[in-house]
Protein backbone atom coordinates (compact mmCIF):
# COMPACT_ATOMS: atom_id res chain seq x y z
CA UNK A 1 0.00 0.00 0.00
CA UNK A 2 2.77 2.40 0.94
CA UNK A 3 4.63 1.86 -2.33
CA UNK A 4 1.43 2.50 -4.29
CA UNK A 5 0.82 5.64 -2.23
CA UNK A 6 4.31 6.98 -2.86
CA UNK A 7 3.92 6.31 -6.60
CA UNK A 8 0.63 8.21 -6.62
CA UNK A 9 2.03 11.04 -4.49
CA UNK A 10 4.84 11.50 -7.00
CA UNK A 11 2.36 11.78 -9.86
CA UNK A 12 1.74 8.12 -10.54
CA UNK A 13 2.96 6.24 -13.55
CA UNK A 14 1.10 8.55 -15.92
CA UNK A 15 4.20 8.87 -18.08
CA UNK A 16 6.67 6.14 -18.85
CA UNK A 17 9.06 4.78 -16.24
CA UNK A 18 12.17 6.98 -16.50
CA UNK A 19 15.77 6.75 -15.32
CA UNK A 20 14.81 9.00 -12.41
CA UNK A 21 12.10 6.53 -11.40
CA UNK A 22 14.64 3.71 -11.56
CA UNK A 23 17.08 5.73 -9.44
CA UNK A 24 14.32 6.43 -6.90
CA UNK A 25 13.40 2.74 -6.77
CA UNK A 26 17.03 1.71 -6.22
CA UNK A 27 17.35 4.42 -3.60
CA UNK A 28 14.28 3.06 -1.81
CA UNK A 29 15.81 -0.43 -1.79
CA UNK A 30 19.02 0.95 -0.27
CA UNK A 31 16.94 2.91 2.23
CA UNK A 32 15.12 -0.27 3.26
CA UNK A 33 18.46 -1.97 3.96
CA UNK A 34 19.56 1.09 5.93
CA UNK A 35 16.36 0.92 8.02
CA UNK A 36 17.13 -2.68 8.97
CA UNK A 37 20.72 -1.86 9.91
CA UNK A 38 19.70 1.27 11.84
CA UNK A 39 17.13 -0.80 13.73
CA UNK A 40 19.84 -3.28 14.71
CA UNK A 41 22.12 -0.43 15.79
CA UNK A 42 19.39 1.22 17.88
CA UNK A 43 18.52 -2.06 19.60
CA UNK A 44 22.18 -2.71 20.41
CA UNK A 45 23.62 0.72 21.17
CA UNK A 46 20.78 3.20 21.64
CA UNK A 47 21.98 6.83 21.51
CA UNK A 48 19.42 7.99 18.91
CA UNK A 49 20.49 11.64 18.85
CA UNK A 50 24.14 10.71 18.25
CA UNK A 51 23.09 8.24 15.53
CA UNK A 52 20.94 10.88 13.79
CA UNK A 53 23.74 13.46 14.00
CA UNK A 54 26.21 10.93 12.57
CA UNK A 55 23.81 10.23 9.67
CA UNK A 56 23.48 13.93 8.83
CA UNK A 57 27.22 14.55 9.14
CA UNK A 58 28.02 11.51 6.99
CA UNK A 59 25.56 12.61 4.31
CA UNK A 60 27.04 16.12 4.29
CA UNK A 61 30.62 14.85 4.06
CA UNK A 62 29.72 12.64 1.09
CA UNK A 63 27.35 14.90 -0.82
CA UNK A 64 28.77 18.42 -0.45
CA UNK A 65 31.97 17.66 -2.40
CA UNK A 66 29.94 15.80 -5.03
CA UNK A 67 27.56 18.74 -5.33
CA UNK A 68 30.45 21.13 -5.72
CA UNK A 69 32.20 19.03 -8.36
CA UNK A 70 29.28 17.59 -10.31
CA UNK A 71 26.40 19.94 -9.63
CA UNK A 72 25.53 23.56 -9.77
CA UNK A 73 26.41 24.23 -6.13
CA UNK A 74 27.24 27.86 -5.40
CA UNK A 75 26.36 30.42 -2.75
CA UNK A 76 23.96 32.08 -5.21
CA UNK A 77 22.19 28.77 -5.91
CA UNK A 78 21.95 28.05 -2.16
CA UNK A 79 20.56 31.55 -1.55
CA UNK A 80 17.98 31.19 -4.34
CA UNK A 81 16.82 27.82 -3.00
CA UNK A 82 16.95 28.79 0.71
CA UNK A 83 13.18 28.47 1.43
CA UNK A 84 12.98 25.07 -0.28
CA UNK A 85 16.15 23.88 1.43
CA UNK A 86 14.81 24.99 4.81
CA UNK A 87 11.53 23.08 4.35
CA UNK A 88 13.40 20.01 3.13
CA UNK A 89 16.08 20.16 5.79
CA UNK A 90 13.93 20.96 8.80
CA UNK A 91 10.66 19.17 8.14
CA UNK A 92 11.26 16.40 5.63
CA UNK A 93 14.72 15.40 6.77
CA UNK A 94 15.64 16.62 10.24
CA UNK A 95 12.35 16.08 12.02
CA UNK A 96 11.40 12.88 10.19
CA UNK A 97 14.76 11.12 10.50
CA UNK A 98 15.27 12.32 14.05
CA UNK A 99 11.92 10.87 15.10
CA UNK A 100 12.61 7.71 13.10
CA UNK A 101 15.94 7.15 14.80
CA UNK A 102 14.40 7.60 18.23
CA UNK A 103 11.39 5.42 17.35
CA UNK A 104 13.54 2.57 16.08
CA UNK A 105 14.55 1.82 19.64
CA UNK A 106 10.96 0.77 20.26
CA UNK A 107 9.72 -0.76 17.01
CA UNK A 108 10.79 -3.06 14.22
CA UNK A 109 12.55 -1.80 11.11
CA UNK A 110 9.61 -2.74 8.89
CA UNK A 111 7.15 -0.78 11.04
CA UNK A 112 9.51 2.20 11.17
CA UNK A 113 9.88 2.12 7.38
CA UNK A 114 6.12 2.29 6.85
CA UNK A 115 5.72 5.08 9.40
CA UNK A 116 8.64 7.09 7.96
CA UNK A 117 7.05 6.82 4.53
CA UNK A 118 4.86 9.65 5.81
CA UNK A 119 7.94 11.87 5.33
CA UNK A 120 6.88 12.45 1.74
CA UNK A 121 3.41 13.48 2.88
CA UNK A 122 4.78 15.90 5.47
CA UNK A 123 7.16 17.28 2.84
CA UNK A 124 4.20 17.90 0.50
CA UNK A 125 2.20 19.51 3.33
CA UNK A 126 5.19 21.70 4.27
CA UNK A 127 5.61 22.72 0.63
CA UNK A 128 1.92 23.64 0.45
CA UNK A 129 2.05 25.69 3.66
CA UNK A 130 5.40 27.42 3.23
CA UNK A 131 5.97 27.45 -0.53
CA UNK A 132 2.45 27.72 -1.93
CA UNK A 133 2.66 24.42 -3.85
CA UNK A 134 -0.48 22.33 -4.34
CA UNK A 135 -1.04 18.58 -4.63
CA UNK A 136 -2.69 17.16 -7.70
CA UNK A 137 -5.71 14.88 -7.16
CA UNK A 138 -3.41 11.91 -7.87
CA UNK A 139 -0.92 13.16 -5.27
CA UNK A 140 -3.67 13.67 -2.70
CA UNK A 141 -4.87 10.11 -3.33
CA UNK A 142 -1.30 8.90 -2.78
CA UNK A 143 -1.07 10.79 0.53
CA UNK A 144 -4.36 9.21 1.62
CA UNK A 145 -3.11 5.73 0.70
CA UNK A 146 0.11 6.30 2.70
CA UNK A 147 -1.84 7.43 5.76
CA UNK A 148 -4.20 4.48 5.26
CA UNK A 149 -1.27 2.05 5.30
CA UNK A 150 0.11 3.65 8.46
CA UNK A 151 -3.32 3.45 10.10
CA UNK A 152 -3.74 -0.17 9.05
CA UNK A 153 -0.31 -0.99 10.46
CA UNK A 154 -1.11 0.69 13.77
CA UNK A 155 -4.42 -1.17 14.04
CA UNK A 156 -2.86 -4.57 13.34
CA UNK A 157 0.34 -4.20 15.40
CA UNK A 158 0.30 -6.73 18.20
CA UNK A 159 -2.94 -8.32 16.98
CA UNK A 160 -1.42 -10.89 14.66
CA UNK A 161 -2.57 -14.27 15.81
CA UNK A 162 -0.04 -17.03 16.22
CA UNK A 163 -0.76 -20.43 14.69
CA UNK A 164 -2.30 -22.92 17.07
CA UNK A 165 -0.06 -25.72 18.25
CA UNK A 166 -1.62 -29.16 18.02
CA UNK A 167 -1.19 -31.40 21.04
Amino acid sequence: MTLAGVLLLSGGLITSFSQGDLAATLSAACYALWMVELGRHMQTHGAPVAAAAAQFLGAAVITLPLGTLLGNLSLAAISDAAPELAVLGIFSTGAAFGMQTIAQRFTSASHAAVIVSAESVFGAVGAAIFLGERLSPTGAAGAAVIFGSITLLSLTTGKISKPAVAD
